[in-house]
């Protein structure tokens, strides 16, 4: 089976960040995300039947404070992947892994063998790394921003050749070195599985062109010009090096029968009832740890950070998400990643309602389940 990140539908989508408490609303309106296992095996076997492509958790291991205390109840990646891989047929199962905090060699072997248990649809989203109180707690050093690259560009080829040398070998490189490398098996996937990055500094563009067939993609300005530029340099920079590069975003998704009752709840859960200490806590973080992001920049970005961290805004009816997707795809937007207050419900009302317009409007196809 090909890998469901290659399929030809003009957008894919994806579930993520339902492995953390809160998910990615930064809330405490009635039904925010509790995060349980159960509830983490029903939404990924309701998205997988529904054909949609991914499935991505957040690699997070401390949350952000204040009353939500956001994202400190969080599923481990790589273990989460290998149990959603078991419970899944179709979906691509992503692990999110920060490279200073995880040695390759263990993450080789680890990854392989999720490829084996979902039978070929494992993908790595490689984070470079930037929490500084989650460095603190593995004793790891948090390097300066560009050689954070350098570190997970040799971090990466570890790795890649150890899913694929068919003899042992020895590494010499500046960070990492090692005799007699090797992993067995191999990933079920040729070349190799997918790799996903985020990078969006001119390094970590850098490193994602060279390394990564998806970038995970911030949309900053939600500008025509600028995004659609935003887009097309990674993409330009992928092709000048002989490569292709798929672009991803997050999206937040409200969609109700009314444009009103959909602005309304947004206004409830982020205005209302938004926690507003842990996200001045994520702000400051990425303005004073982070370089992906300047911080006039992080101000505008406030009340997006609470409504979906961060993400592109989906809300109103059925008919204007989906023209929503349009413009998206119109600035060659390939995927989507998307996050809700309610994942359950609000997962099922967008494969009921926003589904079948999709595939109306030539954005997807209908899905037929693999055979078994």
């Amino acid at each position: 089976m090909v890998n469901p990140l290659y399929s030809d539908n003009r957008m894919k989508i994806g579930v993520m960040a339902f492995n953390c408490s809160h998910g990615s609303t930064v809330t405490t309106a009635d039904g925010a995300w509790p995060m349980n296992w159960e509830d983490n095996v029903s939404l990924a076997k309701m998205a997988d039947a529904a054909g949609f492509e991914a499935l991505l958790p957040v690699g997070r291991w401390k949350g952000y404070g204040g009353e939500t205390n956001f994202n400190n109840r969080t599923f481990e990646s790589l273990t989460w992947a290998a149990g959603i891989a078991a419970a899944t047929k179709y979906s691509t199962i992503f692990s999110t892994v920060h490279a200073p905090l995880m040695h390759p060699v263990a993450v080789a072997k680890m990854t392989s063998t999720i490829d084996h248990i979902s039978n070929g649809r494992f993908a790595l989203n490689v984070v470079a790394g930037w929490f500084k109180n989650e460095f603190e707690m593995f004793d790891a050093e948090l390097r300066e921003h560009g050689e954070r690259y350098a570190y997970a560009a040799e971090w990466i080829e570890v790795i890649k050749r150890l899913w694929s040398a068919e003899e042992a070998f020895d590494f010499d490189g500046h960070f990492f070195q090692g005799t007699n490398l090797w992993s067995q098996p191999k990933p079920l996937q040729l070349p190799r599985p997918p790799i996903m990055n985020a990078g969006s500094s001119s390094a970590g563009q850098d490193f994602s062109v060279r390394h990564a067939d998806m970038n995970f993609v911030m949309l900053r300005q939600q500008d025509n010009e600028i995004d659609a530029a935003q887009i097309s340099q990674l993409k330009t920079l992928a092709a000048d090096r002989g490569r292709s590069s798929q672009c991803w975003i997050h999206v937040y998704v409200v969609c109700r029968d009314t444009e009103e009752e959909a602005h309304d709840y947004l206004n409830h859960y982020v205005m209302e009832k938004g926690d507003d200490v842990a996200v001045a806590n994520m702000l400051e973080i990425f303005g004073l740890q982070s370089e992906t992001l300047t911080p006039d920049v992080i101000e505008a970005f406030k009340f997006h950070f609470k409504a979906g961290h961060g993400g592109y805004p989906l809300v109103g009816t059925p008919e204007q998400i989906v023209e929503g997707i349009e413009h998206l795809s119109s600035l060659a937007v390939d995927g989507m990643l998307i996050s809700w207050v309610d994942y359950l419900g609000e997962c099922q009302q967008w494969i009921d309602d926003v589904l079948p317009l999709m595939e109306q409007a030539g954005l997807r196809k209908s899905f037929k389940a693999p055979s078994p």
